[in-house]
């Protein structure tokens, strides 16, 4: 079954300005992995998967949109955070490391941040 909340994100993300876009899909990161945290710490195994399946998702969403034509050092360097934050998540979810998992929501909203500066700039 589609869940309209769901729906309404995807239709939002869809249709806001490229930067906005970016801002959001941050945002939605951010909160499947403050989810998973908190089934980490109910043991709610299922739960944290989808979670963090989520998270790797829109992180994949993120990498695939860079240019790395025009993009320069900063997608580059953008591609080799999104890999490691990959990678990282694949550790979260066996060892369920939440050490591991608040370092990595810091820099989803350190990198939300930084767009949120960009978007407001232009």
């Amino acid at each position: 079954m589609v869940n309209p909340y769901d729906t309404y994100l995807k239709t939002t993300v869809e249709t806001a300005p490229p930067i906005k876009q970016v801002v959001m899909l941050y945002d939605r990161a951010i909160v499947a992995l403050r989810e998973a945290e908190e089934n980490i710490k109910n043991n709610d195994i299922q739960s944290k998967i989808n979670n963090i399946y989520k998270a790797v998702d829109i992180i994949n969403a993120l990498d695939s949109a860079l240019d790395m034509e025009n993009g320069g050092e900063i997608a580059s360097n953008l591609r080799d955070l999104y890999d490691f934050i990959d990678r990282q998540l694949v550790i979260v979810n066996s060892k369920n490391d939440l050490t591991l998992l608040n370092d990595l929501i810091e820099i989803l909203e350190t990198l939300k941040s930084g767009w949120e500066e960009i978007s407001s700039q232009t």
